[in-house]
């Protein structure tokens, strides 16, 4: 593989070129795909809070779409779906990883309080929310077909690009089956976290391999790699970090493999990171990231805002402060040409980055 990094002002404008872009979404992500062919994919999307982000029919008009993807059931990644789904009129798949899409609906309406607290109203309030997204994403899907990914589907080949999945294994699907069933009976069972259905997403164009990891936590990536050796694919160039930066995605234990194992070594690898909440990215996440790689941030969550955070010196048990974010990159373009080098379009390597106010 290719792995030399360049920085450009603007697209070359190559049609021969796989082209993503990862767009600045309050606490979710939105990633475009360009195809050689001028199809794009369009893998999660919610709007974005600073409005730096084009409107999502507007980013997508007059193209075809050969997929619309929601990598796990979570509104932070859904939400801007679902006026694609309703509005736009060439989309060729919609791609999910739900066993069964009542199952859900089911989780979101019933993951309600049921004990005395002045909280008890918002949890049940948050939980028909979640239900409402649910149902009027799948609602939205109408007639277009479905695709159902897990490690065992052969990849989907859109214009010379090979979409590996590497996970989730599919007995994670029938282990939210089974827990749905046996809730629905009556008995106590914990929900397992819907996290661990994200799908993880091998793009392969030539040599090169784009690594999409969604919100895919330890256990996902575990399996993913062995899927990823046991089809000989080529470490990846540029990874979509997983989970934002969260400490429950990177495995750090000696002699155990991560997702970073899975890229390209010695900073030849770019990373792509969707900071999340306070929480997110990880403090020790995040010196790995930049050690092992040239890292770029999407300025998403409550990040680093400058000043003093607490004017009012109000104290809350329990509580945490949250921020507005700067902007660090509210958009990165990059491009994989079809000699595998990487051509950085948009957005600059965070050498120098803040979170929660503090210099790295």
């Amino acid at each position: 593989m290719r792995t030399g990094i360049e920085n450009s002002p603007q697209s070359s404008k190559n049609s021969a070129n796989l082209r993503l872009d990862f767009y600045e979404s309050g606490d979710g992500e939105t990633i475009l795909i360009q195809f050689p062919d001028g199809g794009l994919g369009l893998i999660d999307a919610h709007p974005s809070r600073e409005n730096s982000r084009p409107k999502i029919l507007e980013l997508i008009a007059g193209k075809r779409l050969h997929f619309v993807c929601l990598t796990h059931p979570h509104a932070d990644h859904g939400v801007d779906l679902i006026p694609v789904l309703q509005k736009h009129k060439e989309i060729g798949e919609f791609w999910h990883t739900s066993p069964d899409t009542s199952s859900f609906v089911f989780f979101c309406a019933t993951q309600r309080a049921n004990y005395p607290s002045p909280l008890r109203d918002f949890i049940n309030r948050l939980a028909d929310e979640w239900a409402a997204f649910l149902l009027d994403l799948y609602s939205s899907v109408g007639a277009t077909p479905e695709k159902k990914f897990h490690s065992g589907v052969q990849p989907a080949k859109i214009a010379g690009v090979e979409v590996w999945c590497l996970g989730p294994d599919e007995q994670v699907a029938n282990d939210f089956v089974k827990t749905y069933k046996a809730r629905a009976g009556g008995q106590a069972k914990w929900l397992p976290d819907p996290n661990l259905l994200s799908a993880i997403f091998a793009l392969r164009y030539g040599d090169t391999v784009i690594l999409l990891g969604a919100d895919a936590l330890k256990r996902n990536w575990k399996h993913a790699i062995t899927v990823h050796r046991k089809h000989g694919l080529p470490r990846a160039g540029l990874l979509k970090v997983p989970h934002h930066g969260a400490a429950n995605a990177l495995e750090l234990a000696r002699k155990r493999d991560n997702y970073l194992d899975l890229c390209v070594k010695d900073r030849a690898a770019l990373s792509v990171l969707f900071a999340g909440d306070a929480d997110h990215p990880d403090e020790t996440v995040f010196r790995e990231l930049r050690a092992r790689t040239q890292l770029l941030c999407v300025s998403n969550g409550l990040k680093g805002a400058v000043g003093d955070s607490n004017p009012l010196r109000i104290e809350i048990p329990g509580a945490r402060l949250a921020r507005r974010s700067y902007m660090c990159n509210p958009q990165i373009s990059i491009e994989v040409g079809p000699g595998g080098k990487i051509n950085v379009v948009r957005g600059n390597c965070c050498e120098v980055c803040k979170v929660n106010g503090a210099a790295r």
